[in-house]
């Protein structure tokens, strides 16, 4: 599995992820000032990351902690998993 990965939304570079072998997470990396607020957030994988910059760009903010599973790990599983 590679270390880090281009998140892109809506066609656009949104930042990097890049694995943190010390917590087995990805750092993301802003590449573009609407995605500040997830700079240097922690993810579960790759996906949780563009799950989160793809609400932050549609959206303009991100719901409370409680509020969806974009940053929980096995989320894809759905509800019962």
């Amino acid at each position: 599995m590679p270390d880090a990965y281009v998140i892109e939304v809506f066609g656009r570079t949104a930042g990097i992820v890049a694995r943190d072998s010390q917590s087995n997470s990805f750092n993301f990396f802003s590449a573009a000032p609407r995605f500040n607020a997830i700079e240097g957030r922690r993810f579960s994988d790759p996906l949780a990351a563009e799950r989160a910059a793809r609400m932050l760009a549609k959206y303009g903010s991100l719901p409370r902690r409680g509020e969806t599973e974009y940053s929980r790990p096995n989320a894809s599983r759905g509800r019962f998993g």
